[in-house]
């Protein structure tokens, strides 16, 4: 059984290249030609806030460990029902979130090699089903998986950014008129880079000395993600960033590394987008799996083979991806309104994670990250689309509220 078991180099390689994903790669200039010189902050901001969800949760999870991650922590703060309610939030988002991630991938992969020739759909609906696949291997392998493309892809963007900004500095220090607002919207967009800390419990049980494991590895994957986010923006910012690429960050790594700069980009994006669903797919299909021990008309989901991989679980997710993806091959949907409705259940399933810290964390320290996180992920919920919102709130009676009067309604009968 020990072999099975994950260290804290391979558990940051699931935590590194996912936390990372497709973000890193797109947001740098999004948020600069959005912020202008404001971007540095909007960046440095949201990392210091992804540095402390990453402490709470590590700490949650290391007191409750388990397939069910987070879920074990709100169960024991406020019951089964809110855990089931957190899980389906955290489900949901995990059945459209993926889908764009591979999108994004997609995208770079027709963009270098398949331009006007191959649709982006049908590349990602390739990528889903090799994913799916991939998942069915042993969780040390996926984590060294994981490691290698997330070493690969710091190195290459750390060294173009750190090149540019010694030979290629440029932009100015003047300051725009500063919007609330837009840096408000800016925030928003960059919650994105932090999704995925509170997917690490699901992992916990494959996990050798999780207290150590655990801690050490949510320590030097935060230190990483956090130097990768600041170089990258900085470059962005004050070198001779150009626009003009097909391929965004392409002038920034072009100083180093030439006409192998797109080649490159391409790569890292497709790889970290990769790493990505692994360790959002792989987590949920492993909530799944433990959830469904309850349900007897779900205990099929349940089935793993001998190396631990849930593969029914798996099998369903993906599944649904592939229908999301067909969906928005028919342009039924957007995949910008994937990511606005994944977004939104995964900081309403933060935000109850948060909750429970500050319920059952007894330093006050702790207690005091896990308050001013849950006030600004609050505020960031409510900028989420009405529509998300409305399922938010409708979920929520459903499962707690509806049955809660039933429950009240019957004792008024006996009686």
């Amino acid at each position: 059984m020990n072999q099975r078991k994950i260290g804290s180099l391979t558990l940051s390689g699931l935590i590194i290249g996912p936390l990372l994903g497709s973000g890193i790669i797109l947001l740098p200039t999004i948020i600069y030609e959005n912020l202008e010189n404001y971007a540095i902050f909007a960046w440095l901001i949201m990392s210091i806030i992804g540095i402390c969800f990453a402490y709470v949760c590590g700490e949650l999870i290391i007191k409750f460990p388990g397939e069910a991650g987070l879920g074990n922590a709100m169960e024991k703060a406020f019951g089964t029902k809110i855990k089931n309610l957190a899980s389906v939030f955290l489900m949901i988002a995990a059945l459209m979130g993926p889908v764009a991630v591979m999108m994004t991938a997609a995208e770079y992969i027709q963009t270098w090699l398949f331009p006007d020739k191959i649709k982006v759909e049908w590349i990602a609906i390739v990528l889903l089903v090799m994913n799916g696949l991939i998942l069915l291997f042993r969780l040390n392998f996926l984590g060294k998986l994981s490691f290698i493309i997330s070493t690969l892809a710091v190195l290459i963007l750390v060294s173009g950014s750190i090149y540019a900004l010694l030979n290629e500095p440029s932009g100015t220090w003047a300051f725009p008129d500063f919007h609330f607002s837009s840096f408000g919207y800016n925030l928003l967009l960059l919650f994105w880079t932090i999704v995925g800390w509170e997917i690490v419990g699901n992992y916990s049980s494959e996990v050798k000395n999780p207290k150590t494991t655990i801690r050490k590895a949510i320590f030097f994957s935060a230190a990483v993600i956090l130097i990768v986010n600041l170089v990258l923006s900085a470059a962005v910012q004050w070198t001779m960033y150009n626009s003009t690429f097909s391929i965004r960050l392409t002038g920034i790594m072009y100083p180093l590394f030439g006409q192998l700069s797109v080649g490159l980009l391409a790569l890292v994006a497709t790889g970290l987008c990769i790493t990505t669903h692994l360790m959002v797919v792989g987590g949920v299909a492993r909530l799944v799996a433990a959830l469904s021990k309850s349900v007897s008309s779900f205990h099929f989901l349940t089935k793993k083979l001998a190396n631990g991989a849930p593969f029914k679980a798996i099998a369903f997710l993906v599944s649904i991806h592939l229908f999301f993806a067909v969906l928005v091959l028919l342009k039924v949907v957007t995949v910008e309104q994937l990511v606005g409705f994944a977004n939104a259940f995964f900081i309403a399933n933060a935000l109850i994670g948060l909750f429970a810290a500050i319920k059952l964390l007894n330093n006050p320290w702790i207690k005091g990250m896990a308050m001013m996180l849950s006030v600004l992920f609050g505020i960031l919920l409510l900028r989420s689309s009405v529509i998300s919102l409305v399922v938010i709130f409708a979920l929520t009676f459903l499962l707690i509220g509806w049955r809660h009067e039933r429950h009240n309604s019957q004792e008024k009968l006996d009686i």
